[in-house]
């Protein structure tokens, strides 16, 4: 219809007449499509072209027929038709036929004005006419614009909306214009019409008598109907006004407030909220209050306690005035600051009272509300108008200033009153924090830090509280101060960083020589927040204010060991903890240090002084000289300065503490990291050793000055911390590696070359000596034990002195590397390797220049003589490698070719490859060929580590090789280009593709060892890259299915992997092609139960079934299989009958797990390609074993798939009902003491103090959650060693049992876990049964646990209960502490008699018992299940009945034996007598 009515000339008239009305069935919109098509042929007839000034004239021209004003349905549709046309007319035109536009459609609406639908279309038009009436003959227009107005408060909805978007529209068109005073005057008479009609109407009420009263009403509504409708025309319309129009409506709706009426008040604060926070910042202030209006308004709101107060029954109302506060102080702190600042203390206390309402709306509202004013308002200029002392400037008068109120009032939501409301109440006052620190007023927060400090405090007395005592609010959760703990202490720790130390250490000192003393609270807590959030601070307060106290601490643990004693050495070993605990906040305090070049040259002896005289405290002053070096260097190279001050390689990326270099150049575990995370970004490797980021205004020049001081000290530091390197032992070198790296990247290469000498001189010298048959008198002995160590330790220091030096430098100690990658020694060759790999990863440019010589090491003749121990480190060294032959421009030297009997496993894969070939591009692939195949079979190694190392390596070079050449992102294109492995056959596909051939190449092996790791490499990548590769690993399916057909098991085993993986990873679309030949060639290991084949088989039927549905497996399965099948089904509707509690549901064979994974498989793109191989998730074990069982879901380590954890709702708390759980997950997560549970967060809090807890032997009570054997281990206060006592044998001398101990004892000293115990309840010798529990079979009874004693101690609290100076968690894991249950339990030994046959009672006086365990089988429909749990109480009952008759035989025989006994002891003629 569009196109045979308008065409394009008509501006898209037909088109949207079209849209909205012509698929309409409506009688309404078929007549305006007709009229259109009418009005159209007109045009048409006179030949005009259809354009929108056409249908203008047109539609007007008809209008104005009395024949057409007479049909309702026609005015009707041509005035709908009108509504549309108009917006596509020039502003010309209307204003040329305003006077008849206007006159005729308001007559057509004044005729029309009862009809709902007439009114609305008839006030779409006269509005579009207003928004183009010239405002220079505004005077014509009056008429019509009244008559606009009186329907804003029409009774009709659609009605009135269209008239409240008509004023907006006509007031919009007439900004900036002379006429808007007119017609904002016209408004303002509506508005005191109708405004004031409420109050009037209220006050006749009040005087009417009872017969009017119900008249009276009925005006009150009425008039309250109209303000509200006006004010809803208002909330669009008020910000358009003139200003001082606008204020004069504002005064009539603020004089509604005092009706109290709670619609009316809301409506109204929404209007004012609009006038309030009109125009945005910058903006042309002309509609806008004056400052003093709206300074004015402001205060109203905020001194009217009616709308605080009544607000709580209207949740939208607070909303509405948050939003009005919020808006009009942002205004105002633009054009009167000190207005700003006088009234932001009043609106704050106003506003925190609502984070505690009932309403989560309301909560979030207000939080949100309170973080834009102190984000938007807090500027400079109203922070200095805040600091102004309010009242009299001097004398008792004079009262706090408006920022110390502003806190308070912030301060005051996190007392006691608001502890619902602390987890909105927190972030808020962490945002002030922040804004007081950013703008200089850091001594006004020292209330907030109070209250910080105090709520941190209580948390770590709940803490410590909780286990002991049970205690909690009555549903199980912990009190507040425990369950925001974790958030008060983020909130701290931000407040450390945007306040500094200084500050916050003056408002909560540590007052460890106080706790010490007994005299006050130390507050240890703080340490670790220190520790983790210090940055950008003078570098000279540590030493000024904290140096001295761990000075003290030291000299106290020194005095106590040296007095001797438990008591002693328990407050050494707690002072000593807490002096390391500041030492290891220099590194905090040395990042970014402000004051480094000023005080380095003046404490710098100190450190030496420290490090030689310390031992201990070598790892915390290594750690702050890597980082003060590293972060110098991190500024200057981003400022592009030359390797004379940045060095020639980069120490936080490939060093001893970057991702790639593991924990140190340690032992021969050290930088065990894949090499999928050398592939992160160097930044995440500079953050962590850096601390962050640069801070603002920490620049070149300030790096440089930095690393002028450092620079001075530098030869001096190398000195010592090489002699400690090769001095200490292998595993605790890692610091001094990272110190000595760090710092020869930044010293002058003079220097270091000097050191790097010596290490290879005394390298050559431990070489030639162990080369020698006999050794010479002059060995050396530093670096280790034997040789090997020796050799070892210097070629490891000479690496870490080498990122100062040039390329040319380090030749001689890859010369060094090569001899020990030939060593048979596996450490030596480890080391070797080691070395290479840093090599190559630091100097990009030295690879490319020896890539020949470094490919010679990996594949020459000794490269079979790597030990399996080492090659984890030669696939570390693969890596760069194989990067490095992608690079364009980099020559192979000829003959580089791999030897015959080399690698024999590829030599079936590679006969076509085009091994012979002289090209320079065949070489490259025939290499990278070569060592893909090595890094495949080391998904084969025994080695855990390897394996992880080769699978890390196989996904990391599949992302450089995908960002090196993109290609097509969706692989294959058709089954025969994917498996095309000819020259140039993958040329355009990309790099991933690329590579997926290469690793493919493997599949034709001649061995089924690198058959099988070739596929358990291809499922890996596609785990990885299913969405991007999916049509090549769809096209990969049938060969590889080929594969199950093979006589090798692990090559059966590998298939069975990979095609797990394509069932969880790829789309179902794919899936169902591919079920029938995956089903047939799975099934025929389906009856094979050796290596869990049958178990693997039956886990992916199970798995495609949930993914693809069971009629396509159905339809896909053999009939020989269809029973397994059945079976399957069966069991997945008996799991959701358990899972839906029996519903209808459970029987359905799709069900949310198979929407899941179908929405899951179906996503592809590159969007797969951002998730490294570190949050993949694959396990080895989980794909290529049974073990976890289906692994949907388990959650197991190292497991692959699994749910991720649904989020719930957050509760009251907000934010911090997380912190809440962070808070109790910490309380009892961390053990020391127990044997079990979960790893210890070493960044927690109370970690410090745990360590210091358990060092000195204090262990938990049984009762506050032991492990129910901690009592078996014990530590000598003295000397710190473990002392492990033995169980005392049992004295009933049966079999030599130790006693068990066990938790669970109660007050009475019974233990109430035991079942028996009511058995026991009556017995009047209970008390001997107690004492003699051990000699007991069933009834086992632990010794009462010892609660530890007593008062505080000097150190803090008492030693149960607290650690080093403070309060700690303390391993506190519950223990549930019940006995062996089972049959044990019950079992009848301790009825049996010692030296008789039968049941005694025994000393506890319990009737013997049979105990018959409760079967489920029981509850089984099938008769022989029912029959075969019931053969247990048939034994039980056999069992009775023969010790029955045998004991009543055995009376028989007693009463026989008396009786003969009786006669033969009778005097003679007893009988007779008788």
């Amino acid at each position: 219809m569009a196109s045979d009515y308008g065409g394009d000339a008509d501006g898209g008239v037909a088109a949207e007449v079209a849209q909205r009305y012509g698929r309409s069935a409506q009688p309404e919109s078929q007549q305006v499509v007709a009229v259109l098509r009418a009005i159209t042929d007109v045009i048409r007839n006179e030949g005009l072209s259809p354009s929108p000034s056409s249908y203008f004239a047109a539609i007007m021209s008809a209008l104005e027929q009395p024949s057409t004003q007479g049909s309702q349905q026609a005015v009707l549709a041509m005035l709908t038709l009108l509504a549309v046309v108009m917006p596509r007319l020039p502003n010309h035109v209307l204003r040329s036929r305003f006077a008849n536009s206007a006159t005729l459609v308001g007559g057509l609406l004044t005729a029309h004005s009862g009809e709902a639908a007439m009114a609305k279309a008839s006030l779409g038009c006269l509005a579009q006419v207003l928004a183009a009436a010239d405002p220079t003959a505004w005077l014509a227009a009056v008429p019509a614009f009244n008559q606009l107005l009186n329907f804003t408060t029409d009774a009709r909805p659609k009605v009135r909306k269209r008239a409240m978007e008509g004023l907006v529209e006509t007031l919009a068109g007439l900004q900036r214009s002379s006429a808007l005073g007119a017609a904002s005057e016209l408004v303002l008479k509506v508005c005191q019409r109708v405004l004031p009609g409420p109050a009037a109407a209220a006050q006749s009420a009040a005087a009417a008598s009872n017969k009017q009263r119900s008249a009276a009403e009925e005006a009150i509504a009425a008039a309250v109907a109209d303000a509200l409708h006006l004010i809803g025309a208002l909330k669009g319309a008020l910000p358009l006004l003139a200003p001082q129009t606008a204020k004069a409506v504002s005064e009539l709706l603020v004089k509604l407030y005092s009706l109290r009426q709670p619609l009316l008040d809301r409506h109204t604060t929404e209007a004012l909220a609009a006038l309030a926070g009109a125009g945005g910042r910058g903006e042309d202030s002309l509609t806008r209050l004056a400052p003093g209006d709206l300074a004015g308004l402001l205060t109203v709101v905020i001194e009217t306690e009616s709308l605080w107060v009544s607000s709580g029954r209207d949740p939208g109302l607070l909303t509405a005035l948050g939003r009005m506060l919020e808006g009009g102080l942002a205004k105002l702190a633009e054009v009167d600051p000190a207005a700003c600042a006088a009234r932001l203390p009043r609106t704050v206390h106003a506003l925190v009272p609502q984070l505690a309402a009932e309403q989560d709306g309301v909560r979030y509202g207000t939080f949100e509300v309170l973080r834009a004013i102190i984000t938007d308002c807090l500027t400079p200029d109203v922070i200095n108008a805040a600091k102004v002392t309010r009242g009299s400037a001097v004398g008792a008068g004079a009262g706090p200033t408006a920022l110390a109120s502003l806190v308070a009032a912030v301060a005051s939501a996190l007392s006691a009153q608001y502890q619902d409301a602390w987890g909105m109440a927190l972030p808020v006052s962490g945002a002030l924090i922040e804004k007081l620190g950013e703008l200089g007023a850091q001594d006004a927060a020292a209330p907030l830090l109070e209250r910080l400090g105090a709520i941190v405090a209580g948390s770590e007395d709940a803490a410590a509280d909780i286990p002991d005592s049970g205690a909690d609010d009555g549903d199980g959760r912990a009190p507040a101060t425990a369950a925001y703990g974790s958030a008060a202490e983020a909130t701290l720790g931000s407040a450390i960083r945007a306040l500094g130390p200084a500050a916050v250490l003056q408002v909560l000192p540590l007052q460890i020589k106080e706790g010490l003393a007994g005299t006050a609270e130390p507050r240890t807590w703080l340490l670790p927040l220190l520790r983790r959030h210090v940055g950008h601070a003078p570098l000279g307060f540590w030493f000024k204010e904290m140096l001295p106290l761990a000075q003290d601490l030291g000299a106290r643990a020194a005095a106590f060991s040296a007095a001797g004693g438990t008591a002693a050495a328990t407050l050494a070993l707690k002072c000593r903890t807490l002096e390391l605990q500041i030492w290891h906040c220099l590194p905090a305090f040395i990042s970014w240090a402000t004051d480094l070049p000023d005080v380095y040259d003046t404490v710098v002896k100190t450190l030496a002084a420290a490090f030689n005289n310390r031992p201990d405290l070598h790892p915390p002053i290594c750690q702050a000289l890597q980082r003060a070096c590293a972060q110098v260097r991190h500024v200057l190279v981003m400022g592009g300065r030359g390797p004379d001050l940045v060095g020639y390689a980069d120490p936080a990326a490939q060093g001893p503490s970057g991702a790639a270099g593991g924990h140190g150049g340690g032992g021969d575990e050290d930088d065990d990291v894949g090499a999928a995370a050398a592939t992160v970004a160097e930044d995440l490797a500079v953050a962590a050793v850096s601390g962050g980021a640069p801070p603002p205004g920490y620049g070149t020049a300030e790096a440089e000055a930095a690393l002028a001081a450092l620079r001075a000290f530098n030869k001096q530091w190398l000195s010592v911390l090489c002699k400690a390197f090769y001095s200490s032992e292998t595993e605790t070198r890692g610091p001094y590696a990272a110190a000595i790296a760090a710092m020869s990247a930044v010293t002058d290469m003079a220097v270091v070359s000097g050191y790097f000498r010596a290490a290879l001189q005394k390298l050559s010298k431990i070489i030639l000596d162990e080369a020698a048959e006999v050794p010479p008198a002059d060995i050396v002995t530093e670096g280790g034990a034997d040789p090997s160590a020796r050799r070892n330790t210097f070629l490891e220091l000479a690496l870490w002195l080498s990122y100062g030096l040039p390329d040319a430098a380090v030749d001689v100690l890859f010369k060094a590397s090569k001899t020990a990658i030939a060593h048979t020694q596996s450490s030596v060759q480890k080391r070797g390797f080691k070395v290479l790999a840093v090599l190559a990863e630091a100097r990009e440019s030295w690879l490319r220049a020896n890539l020949g010589e470094v490919v010679k090491q990996l594949l020459g003749s000794g490269a079979g003589a790597t030990i399996s121990a080492a090659r984890r480190y030669r696939l570390r060294l693969i890596r760069p490698v194989l990067v490095a032959m992608q690079q364009p421009g980099v020559e192979l030297p000829p003959g580089i070719v791999r030897q015959e009997g080399e690698d024999e496993a590829m030599a079936g894969a590679e006969e076509d490859a085009g091994a012979g070939s002289s090209s320079a591009v065949a070489q490259r692939q025939e290499l990278a060929a070569q060592l893909v195949a090595e890094i495949v079979l080391g998904t084969k190694e025994a080695n855990k580590r390897t394996r992880s190392a080769a699978y890390d390596l196989l996904v990391g070079l599949a992302h450089v090789m995908d960002e090196l050449d993109p290609g097509r992102v969706t692989g294959s294109d058709g089954d025969d280009d994917a498996m095309e492995e000819e020259d140039g056959g993958s040329a355009g596909k990309g790099g991933l593709y690329e590579f997926f051939t290469m690793v493919m190449a493997g599949l034709a092996a001649a061995t089924p060892h690198m058959v099988s790791a070739t596929v358990m490499a291809l499922a890996r990548l596609t785990y990885e890259f299913a969405a991007a590769m999916q049509n090549l690993v769809a096209s990969l399916l049938p060969p590889v299915l080929t594969l199950l057909r093979s006589k090798a098991r692990e090559v059966v085993k590998a298939v069975l992997g990979y095609v797990k993986v394509c069932a969880m990873r790829l789309p179902v679309e794919i899936l169902l092609p591919h079920l029938r030949p995956i089903l047939e060639g799975m099934l025929v290991w389906a009856e094979d139960s050796k290596n869990k084949f049958k178990l693997k088989v039956r886990l992916i039927v199970e798995r495609l079934a949930r993914r693809c549905g069971f009629d396509a497996i159905s339809a896909a399965m053999p009939p020989s299989d269809s029973k397994l099948l059945a079976h399957i089904r069966k069991e997945e509707a008996k799991r959701k009958r358990r899972k839906h509690g029996g519903g209808s549901e459970a029987g359905s064979e799709a069900g949310d797990e198979d929407n899941r994974s179908r929405r899951s498989g179906a996503s592809s793109g590159r969007s797969s390609l951002a998730r490294t191989a570190r949050a993949s998730q694959w396990g080895h074990t989980a794909v290529f074993s049974s073990e976890d069982g289906d692994s949907e879901g388990k959650g197991t380590p190292g497991g692959f798939g699994a749910k991720s954890v649904r989020s719930g709702t957050l509760g009251r708390g907000g934010a911090a009902s997380l912190a809440a759980r962070t808070a109790r997950g910490r309380g009892g997560d961390v053990r020391l003491a127990g044997g079990s549970g979960d790893p210890m967060d070493l960044l927690d809090v109370g970690a410090s103090r745990q360590l210091a807890r358990s060092a000195a032997g204090v262990r938990p009570s049984v009762g506050a959650g032991g492990s129910g054997r901690g009592d078996e281990f014990n530590r000598d206060p003295g000397t710190g060693k473990l002392v492990i006592n033995d169980d005392e044998d049992d004295g009933g001398g049966r079999g030599g049992k130790k006693k068990r101990r066990h938790t669970g004892i109660g007050v009475d000293g019974y233990d109430s876990d035991d079942s028996d115990f009511d058995d026991l309840r009556g017995v009047a010798d209970l008390k001997y049964a107690l004492k003699k529990a051990g000699d007991s079979r069933s009834v086992r009874f632990a010794e009462a646990a010892k609660s530890l004693a007593g008062a505080r101690s000097s150190g803090g609290r008492s030693v149960g209960a607290a650690s080093a100076g403070g309060r700690s968690a303390g391993g506190r894991s519950t223990a549930s502490g019940k006995s062996a249950g089972g049959k044990g339990a019950h079992s009848g030994d301790r009825f049996k008699a010692k030296k008789a046959a039968g049941d005694v009672k025994g000393k506890a006086k319990v009737e013997p018992y049979a105990y018959w365990t409760l079967d489920r089988r029981m509850l089984n429909r099938r008769r022989g299940k029912q029959a075969e749990a019931s053969g247990k109480l048939a034994s039980i009952i056999s069992g009775a009945r023969e010790g029955a008759a045998k004991g009543a035989k055995a009376k028989r025989q007693a009463a026989a034996a008396r009786e003969a006994k009786r006669q033969r002891t009778a005097p003679p003629g007893a009988e007779g007598a008788e």
